[in-house]
């Protein structure tokens, strides 16, 4: 009697035992490779919901302008891999296995599609490239300091590029425009390019492109000449956005809006005996904080045109001049940052600007617009 309840026992235990099993179904990690030099762009078919990336080595964001894009970087070379997993908005769960290398030849993946090899453009320090999209240009990126690329000024689809200095790797541009095409372009330096201006894309059909498509924002002389004055009438408005160095003392005295435009006011007065010469004045967005695991992204504002943009302030001398730029407001867990350099010099400034000084922007009333339509060139 003992060996047959044993006996049973036994088997309601092998029976709940064989019931308590796990069995694990492998997903298959698809292999890239990062680099210091490039970044990388992961697209996907639909909106990325979660990623994570195993070793801070390796750092990603999401493009917040084409949510469907994760963009990544190596922070410096590692060996072996890393991995990063990834759910997007229809469900799917992504695995991958991310090695580094030195030059990356395939910048891009396309979930699900064939890849081509970006094209080679030549870049130099002392020429600007020109990339002529059909559509609005609504995101840049690029791999590394090495080049400078912003918008053309006043118009939506025309990127500017050159060289900061000599660079002996290749880096990379991409961009999406507004029909949401991904692009991406590898850039190496020549000290003699051979060609400087493209046209991506082109409709061979259109025997008349229209290459420029111009910032709906452009105002004519007459319209820039009565903002200028209504700009320059206003007193200062803003007391404490002031930043002191070394004999200088770089102020935002106002800000204005005038209807799609917004309009930063400055003051620069020089207290030293030794002439101050502004490099360059630029405005980008970045995080407030800048963490491991993110790719640093600015976006760039890039300036619609100047007022009395001084080309040199003399010892002892106050000069005043105003940015117009494309209306926009500071998003969450950021910062606006004005810097403005010195030519051959060190004294630099860095404003932190805070959304509350846009939100409540002065309003230069009337507008300019209100009886002189814009003319387009």
């Amino acid at each position: 009697m003992k060996k047959i309840l044993f006996s049973l026992i036994f088997s309601l235990l092998a029976v709940n035992y064989t019931f308590s099993q796990t069995y694990l179904s492998e997903i298959h990690s698809s292999p890239f490779s990062v680099s210091v030099n490039k970044t990388f762009h992961l697209i996907f078919p639909t909106e990325v919901k979660y990623f994570s990336i195993g070793d801070e080595s390796v750092v990603g964001e999401i493009v917040e302008s084409y949510r469907n894009t994760i963009r990544l970087k190596s922070l410096e070379p590692f060996s072996g891999e890393t991995n990063m997993s990834v759910v997007t908005a229809d469900g799917q769960y992504y695995s991958y296995k991310m090695s580094y290398v030195s030059e990356l030849h395939s910048s891009y993946e396309i979930v699900g599609k064939e890849v081509e090899v970006p094209p080679i453009l030549s870049v130099n320090d002392n020429q600007q490239m020109h990339l002529i999209f059909s559509s609005k240009i609504i995101y840049v990126d690029f791999g590394t300091t090495d080049v400078e690329v912003i918008k053309a000024s006043g118009v939506d689809n025309i990127l500017a590029i050159r060289a900061s200095g000599k660079f002996s790797n290749e880096t990379n541009v991409s961009v999406v425009t507004a029909d949401n095409k991904f692009y991406t372009f590898n850039l190496s330096f020549s000290d003699h390019p051979g060609q400087l201006s493209f046209i991506v894309d082109p409709d061979v059909s259109n025997v008349n492109p229209r290459i420029a498509l111009l910032d709906n924002k452009e105002l004519n002389s007459v319209q820039r000449d009565l903002l200028r004055d209504q700009v320059n009438a206003r007193f200062q408005s803003l007391n404490k956005e002031n930043k002191d160095f070394a004999g200088i003392r770089f102020s935002i005295t106002n800000v204005f809006v005038d209807g799609d435009i917004l309009i930063f006011k400055f003051k620069i007065i020089n207290y030293s005996n030794i002439d101050y010469v502004p490099d360059f004045v630029r405005f980008y967005i970045q995080d407030s904080k800048i963490r491991k695991k993110t790719a640093i992204q600015q976006i760039e504002q890039i300036p619609l045109f100047f007022f009395d943009l001084p080309e040199r302030i003399l010892a002892h001398e106050t000069k005043t001049f105003s940015v117009a730029l494309n209306k926009f407001t500071i998003p969450d867990k950021k910062k606006l940052i004005v810097e403005m350099q010195e030519f051959g010099g060190g004294r630099h400034f860095y404003h932190k600007v805070k959304n509350n000084l846009i939100i409540n922007a002065e309003i230069l009333s009337p507008s300019v617009r209100d009886s002189h339509q814009p003319q387009f060139y």
